[in-house]
């Protein structure tokens, strides 16, 4: 924060260029956070994309009796969770 947006709380009555430069701060502060955020949700989107990208791989190389059966029992989750 600069000096004088931080001389601000200091003061009884504050400038308008003061309060606006608390504005500035605050606007910044909620942009670095959001992009924070961003940057937190992409990482997991990776990490989603890498992990599916394993179970493909996985199940294309999953005989087809295998396969089926599983099928079976997942939908018999479905319906249970239901």
């Amino acid at each position: 924060m600069s000096e004088q947006a931080h001389s601000a709380f200091t003061i009884s009555e504050p400038t308008p260029e003061v309060v606006a430069q608390l504005l500035d701060v605050v606007a910044t502060h909620s942009v670095d956070h959001a992009l924070s955020d961003i940057e937190q949700m992409i990482a997991r989107l990776r990490a989603d994309a890498e992990e599916a990208a394993e179970a493909r791989e996985v199940l294309r190389n999953t005989p087809a009796d295998v396969l089926r059966e599983a099928l079976r029992l997942r939908a018999a989750r479905i319906e249970t969770a239901r």
